[in-house]
C-alpha cells in the first residue's frame, strides 16, 4: 500500500506472505528516474510509540518495469542495488553472495546517497550520524529509488522531506 502523497508504503492490512524468506515482491520503484548528479534522501525506519522496522529494503534499481523472477536475480549486475534488513536473519547488501552487516543500533533513520557519476550508492544511520557502507558500481542505465516496506511490522517505511542544501557564501 502506498500512500496519496506517495511518501509512506507498508505491507497491506491481511496481506498473506506465505512464501519463504523476504517478500520481495512488495518492492515499490520510486516517480524519479537518475541519469547523472547527486540525490539524497531519508526514509524513516521508526515511527513515535511504535517499534523500529525490522523487514525494509531500500536503494536503487534501473529504469524498468521491477519484476521478480527470483530473489536471485536482484543483483547489482542486473541493476539492483540495495540495503535490506530481514528481521532476525541480520542486514545485507545485495552481493553475490550477499554480505552481512552487523548494525548496532539498526538504524531509525536511512539516509541514502547516490552519486551517480562516481558510481556510489551510500548508506547512512542519520540518527547515529554514521557512514553504514558505500557500495560501488558503474550505472550505465538510469536508475530509481527502490524501496520493500517488507511485512509484519506496526511501522510503515515513509519517505521524509529533506531540507534543501545551503551554500555558503564564504570564501
Amino acid at each position: 500500500m502506498i500512500t496519496n502523497d506517495c511518501k509512506s508504503v507498508r505491507d497491506a492490512p491481511g496481506y498473506n506472505h506465505t512464501g519463504e524468506g523476504f517478500p520481495y515482491q512488495l518492492c515499490a520503484v520510486g516517480a524519479q528516474r537518475f541519469t547523472s548528479g547527486r540525490h539524497y534522501w531519508e526514509v524513516a525506519l521508526a515511527r513515535e510509540n511504535k517499534p523500529p522496522k525490522n523487514y525494509w529494503l531500500i536503494g536503487v534499481a534501473e529504469d524498468r518495469f521491477f519484476r521478480l523472477k527470483n530473489r536471485s536475480a536482484l543483483t547489482p549486475s542486473n541493476g539492483y542495488w540495495f540495503l535490506c534488513s530481514d528481521g532476525p536473519n541480520g542486514v545485507f547488501i545485495n552481493s553475490d553472495p550477499p554480505v552481512t552487516l552487523s548494525l548496532t543500533p539498526r538504524p531509525e533513520q536511512l539516509g541514502v546517497l547516490l552519486d551517480y557519476d562516481h558510481g556510489q550508492l551510500s548508506f547512512y544511520n542519520v540518527k547515529e550520524r554514521k557512514h553504514l557502507l558505500t557500495m560501488s558500481s558503474r550505472f550505465t542505465k538510469p536508475v530509481a529509488p527502490l524501496f520493500n516496506p517488507g511485512v509484519g511490522d506496526l511501522s510503515p517505511l515513509e519517505i521524509l522531506d529533506c531540507p534543501e542544501p545551503v551554500e555558503s557564501s564564504e570564501p
